[in-house]
């Protein structure tokens, strides 16, 4: 009889393991899950934005950087489908070239689906190649092409089996900023230089930066004379990233920052992009061996924890991150955005960027290029620093 029973409880206990572990395990991510305060969840564009009509769906951060890419891929601004009177009317629908613009969202939107699984591969940027009309024909004459091209793979561009794995240049590039004590003992930062503006003009730049997850960043664009403007909140810009929540503000006032483009705001922050590299993705690749300003470079394949897919450049001679490129997929377009970071120098015994340039696919958009005069580590911050701006 106690065998029977011994029996029977042998043969039980792999049962209760797979009922009450998985429980267990499940019950503890919830408590580690409760510890960080949600996110908010993100709007779509309807329910933001008046008189969208075939766009419906898309998060709201999106419609902006759509808009540009259009603008860019047509070679033209605003006016030219929205009505301009002191202000932009978007929700007008008095053009037809709006009219027009939304019939070939429609068309791209449906070849994308039918064609390509709903995978954004064609784009307005397909035919039109920044002109307002797509070119039909080729233009003559044509280009001569050398007789020994091939179609191997371009110059500067290694094939896959002989690159290192993505662990080797991790660690390369964490040995080449300081290692991870290094990396380690920081636990703030202050940043003082100049940035540029979407149109060109160059002002004071101050940023300060709290691990783990708490930035803040602020500058204040010149007056129509040329001056600083001062106290006036119009001209002054602020960008505060406190754990799970994000603000923007702008002459517009305050904006939360949500879904995607929270954590696109969080990793513009030096402090993030640089030294907590690796806690900012989920998984790496090494991809290629391409060249930046002639320097040999590894291509990795990342994807951020949000699921965003990204592409990071390591110098292959030094280690250091060169240039990261994120892709935001839309209704209609994979749009890219570069940053590159520059003249590396060190502080503390950790090497920083001190300038940081990011490009976007906006024709009216100039590249936004910050220069740091100083960089100051573990220096005591107010916590008042990252509330909510007025």
């Amino acid at each position: 009889m106690k065998r029977s029973i011994l029996r029977i409880t042998v043969l039980l206990l792999p049962i209760f393991a797979l009922i009450i572990l998985p429980t267990r395990l499940s019950e503890a991510q919830d408590s580690r899950s409760q510890d960080k305060p949600a996110m908010p969840p993100e709007k779509t564009v309807e329910q933001v934005f008046k008189n969208i009509k075939v766009l419906n769906g898309m998060p709201q951060s999106r419609l902006y950087p759509t808009m540009r890419f259009m603008a860019a891929s047509l070679g033209f601004q605003c006016g030219s489908c929205h009505v301009v009177k002191n202000f932009i009317d978007a929700p007008a629908d008095d053009k037809p070239e709006k009219q027009t613009a939304r019939q070939m969202i429609k068309m791209v939107m449906e070849l994308n689906q039918t064609q390509f699984q709903g995978n954004p591969v064609v784009s307005c940027y397909t035919c039109h190649r920044g002109q307002r009309s797509p070119q039909v024909v080729p233009r003559l004459p044509l280009p001569t092409q050398s007789s020994d091209a091939t179609d191997s793979a371009p110059a500067g561009v290694s094939a896959s089996s002989s690159l290192p794995a993505a662990d080797d240049v991790l660690h390369k590039y964490l040995t080449a900023v300081g290692g991870q004590a290094a990396t380690e003992r920081i636990s703030s930062c202050v940043i003082k230089g100049t940035t540029t503006s979407a149109i060109g003009q160059t002002v004071a730049y101050q940023s300060e930066q709290s691990a783990p997850d708490k930035g803040h960043e602020a500058f204040a664009l010149p007056d129509d004379t040329g001056r600083p403007c001062a106290g006036d909140s119009r001209c002054e810009y602020a960008r505060v990233i406190n754990g799970q929540q994000g603000w923007r503000k702008s002459g517009a006032g305050v904006q939360a920052l949500v879904g995607e483009e929270f954590l696109d705001q969080k990793l513009s922050f030096p402090f993030f992009s640089i030294l907590r590299l690796k806690d900012q993705y989920a998984s790496f690749r090494v991809s290629a061996r391409d060249q930046i300003d002639g320097r040999d470079v590894y291509v990795l394949n990342a994807v951020r924890l949000d699921g965003k897919p990204e592409r990071l450049y390591f110098d292959v001679a030094s280690g250091l991150l060169r240039r990261r490129i994120s892709y935001m997929r839309t209704l209609i377009a994979t749009i890219p955005q570069q940053t590159d970071f520059e003249d590396y120098r060190e502080v503390d015994g950790v090497k920083l960027p001190f300038t940081i340039t990011m490009s976007y696919v906006d024709t009216g958009t100039q590249p936004i290029t910050r220069k740091f005069s100083a960089i100051k580590l573990n220096v005591l911050i107010p916590e008042s620093t990252f509330d909510k701006p007025r």
